[in-house]
């Protein structure tokens, strides 16, 4: 009971309200799908929140302390100018940081959840399946803010590109993925690492890592048959 009451006032229920109400349909908005706890803000909201799954209680927690560490400096924040897609639980730990520019879209599968101080900078597009976690600290931006030329051909590089990660990945504390990456199901990334291209060709149940990323294992992959219903217990969000 007292953990239950904890858990209540840790929720910023005038943010919770407001979100929900202005992004969705009434009915939809009844139900409360975003969370957003104490300790993180939504500072801009010009773009769209879809759910492409029916509307239940707490599918998407911003600012979520489901970690072991669970107290933050208030840093969490969110801009959501373009579209960001929802296809499952989603939770946003405390402190991070979620930029969707005009016109870019945001998608997220079932069971994704972005541990403490994890940024995603969406100027393009990003798509992450479901079953994809990430460790602490980790960067998803899909942009390099500023445009590079090669100097003997006078070519200017996208600045912006997309990023794709499939299902079941688990992305280790501290990675940078930026983009052009594209990684298969059913991989696991090191901590530390950069992922700055394609990786799907590696195949399957792979372990890459590295500055930049490499395979380092074949026949590695995360056993989540064996967690999936401890995770969904864990991550759904309950009063």
């Amino acid at each position: 009971m007292i953990q239950r009451l904890k858990h209540f006032i840790s929720i910023s229920w005038i943010q919770t309200i407001k979100i929900n109400f202005k992004t969705l349909p009434f009915k939809e908005a009844l139900s409360l799908p975003i969370i957003i706890y104490k300790g993180f803000k939504v500072v801009e909201l010009k773009g769209k929140i879809c759910f492409n799954v029916p509307v239940t209680f707490g599918l998407v927690g911003f600012g979520q302390p489901y970690e072991i560490f669970t107290k933050g400096g208030s840093k969490g924040e969110a801009v959501v100018n373009g579209t960001l897609n929802i296809n499952g639980r989603v939770q946003f730990g405390i402190d991070t940081k979620v930029y969707i520019k005009k016109e870019a879209v945001l998608t997220l599968g079932h069971i994704n959840s972005f541990a403490a101080r994890t940024e995603i900078i969406c100027f393009k597009k990003i798509t992450i399946e479901d079953w994809v976690q990430f460790g602490n600290d980790c960067l998803i931006c899909d942009t390099n803010f500023h445009e590079v030329k090669d100097v003997s051909t006078n070519i200017i590089e996208p600045m912006n590109k997309d990023i794709f990660i499939g299902n079941h990945n688990y992305i280790g504390a501290r990675t940078t993925i930026k983009g052009n990456c594209y990684t298969a199901p059913n991989n696991i990334v090191a901590t530390n690492s950069l992922l700055n291209k394609d990786y799907i060709s590696y195949g399957e149940n792979i372990l890459i890592g590295g500055i930049p990323a490499k395979k380092i294992k074949d026949n590695i992959t995360r056993d989540w048959e064996t967690e999936k219903k401890a995770l969904e217990n864990y991550l759904t969000i309950k009063l």
